[in-house]
């Protein structure tokens, strides 16, 4: 499995530098085929693959084209094809996820939340191009994932690693699109007691990598109207 896995490695690799996205999945595809798992580390590639391809083309095709001023015509067949890609990637790795990943006898604790956390930000992510009743159903899909997530990531993680603010944030910008875009005072002390805890536990240097992405969680966060 060693040799397998190597190969997958360069394999993969080759395809991701010279930016052929599909490639890397279909090579990703056939080593689950044959295999069954893929390790936590490497999935990493794979999750970069489908979020290039949905979020760097297709979404800015379709953000283009929707932000077309109102007195030029759009494309309306073009614009179902994107959506259509977008709903088939995001269903296609939420898939991989859930018969594949996190069932996986190789995963940590973090493996874990990571992968709840990656599950749920594909479904995110295609409920923004989701018809409205289809698109709650996403977004109450993509919370349970985060929603299990956090939980795990209490029981099982220490204070000060990153994934656990992260799922949080997930979480709750989850659920302010399901609240219309408001974020109640509750969520919002919630999460700021997270971040506070976490910065209370690692240290105060300005150098430290934890604490520039705990400000950008914040910026994040201030986006929240409540």
């Amino acid at each position: 499995m060693t040799d397998h896995l190597i190969e997958l490695r360069e394999q993969a690799g080759l395809a991701s530098c010279a930016k052929r996205y599909n490639e890397v999945i279909s090579i990703y595809k056939n080593y689950l085929k044959n295999h069954g798992d893929i390790p936590p580390l490497d999935r990493q590639m794979l999750y970069i693959a489908y979020n290039k391809l949905i979020l760097d083309y297709n979404f800015k095709s379709y953000w283009k084209l929707t932000s077309i001023e109102l007195s030029k015509k759009i494309d309306f067949d073009y614009l179902e094809i994107i959506e259509n890609e977008i709903d088939f990637l995001c269903n296609d790795i939420i898939q991989l996820i859930d018969n594949y990943f996190l069932a996986s006898t190789s995963n940590k604790d973090s493996d874990i939340v990571m992968t709840l956390r990656q599950r749920g930000d594909f479904l995110f992510f295609n409920s923004s191009i989701a018809r409205p009743a289809t698109k709650q159903i996403m977004l109450q899909s993509a919370l349970r994932s985060y929603t299990e997530g956090v939980e795990r990531s209490r029981l099982t993680l220490p204070i000060n690693e990153p994934e656990r603010v992260l799922i949080q944030l997930r979480k709750y910008a989850c659920d302010v699109q399901l609240s219309n875009g408001i974020c109640n005072s509750h969520t919002h002390s919630e999460l700021v007691d997270a971040i506070q805890e976490m910065k209370s536990s690692i240290s105060s240097s300005d150098e430290n990598p934890l604490l520039v992405q705990m400000e950008s969680y914040r910026l994040e966060l201030e986006k929240m109207q409540f």
